[in-house]
């Protein structure tokens, strides 16, 4: 298992005070448990859809805070597209398109329904940027460098947490891609101005990650390693992954907790 990029996660943005105001309801509960509501309230589009989750705005609070939370929610995502499709702005030479998406009227619809920092809202809007870049080039290695930038954003972009289990479990945003060429090659070649042909034979498998800590890891598996990887499920024992892959109940142990330093893999409490 060889790493083929890091990158370091940013938090997510967040509100650092709330006016309160006199209601019986909003007092009985300290400033922690008000900010995190507020939080959760900015962050969630379902919550602000929902009457009874807005019982400490009242309306033109509650209009103030939806404008807020879109543009907390472009700021978010227009920073991971930068930083994910920066090959890609590269290449084209024509201004961050990626980033622009944010302002886009398929973007907005996006809004209505964004859950800050879930996998389901960063997988739409990485696909967005994917179907907006698509055609701008036709190199056949082209669609291969957008899907491994749209893996990429899915690690940055998702900060949702993997809940716990007595199995070993995969990550949330835990993504293995084969690719039709061999994709370090190809971003040796762009990091260095080296001229990129159609000589890319072979594939490459790799695997996107993100630890608790928000680095960011892509590595390319061996084939034991992805072997592993593909027999966890949520109620499956390291023992058994061990049988399904005959490989001793040591080495299962190393390959997992290797799986686990680079957050692609929750272990057992």
């Amino acid at each position: 298992m060889s790493a083929i990029q890091r990158g370091t996660g940013r938090p997510r943005p967040g509100v650092r005070s709330i006016k309160k105001n006199s209601g019986d309801l909003l007092r009985s509960r300290n400033d922690r448990d008000i900010h995190d509501e507020v939080i959760h309230y900015l962050s969630d589009a379902g919550l602000r859809l929902a009457q009874s989750s807005n019982d400490f705005l009242d309306q033109k609070q509650a209009e103030r805070a939806q404008r807020f939370s879109h543009f907390l929610a472009r700021r978010y995502y227009r920073d991971r597209l930068s930083r994910a499709f920066r090959y890609s702005a590269t290449l084209l030479g024509t201004g961050r398109i990626a980033e622009q998406i944010t302002d886009s009227p398929e973007f907005h619809l996006i809004l209505e329904r964004c859950v800050l920092g879930s996998l389901a809202t960063s997988r739409e809007v990485g696909d967005l940027a994917v179907s907006v870049l698509l055609s701008m080039r036709s190199e056949g290695w082209w669609s291969e460098l957008l899907e491994y930038e749209r893996a990429f954003f899915l690690q940055l972009a998702t900060s949702e947490v993997t809940p716990a289990s007595t199995f070993p479990q995969k990550s949330i945003s835990t993504l293995v891609r084969r690719f039709r060429l061999q994709v370090p090659e190809l971003l040796a070649r762009l990091k260095s101005g080296t001229h990129v042909g159609d000589d890319l034979d072979g594939e490459a498998t790799l695997l996107f990650s993100r630890t608790t800590h928000g680095k960011i890891y892509v590595v390319e598996l061996d084939e034991k390693t992805s072997a592993v990887f593909q027999s966890i499920d949520d109620n499956r024992s390291a023992n058994e992954i061990a049988a399904l892959c005959g490989a001793s109940q040591q080495e299962i142990q190393r390959i997992l907790a290797a799986l686990s330093d680079i957050g692609s893999v929750v272990l057992p409490n």
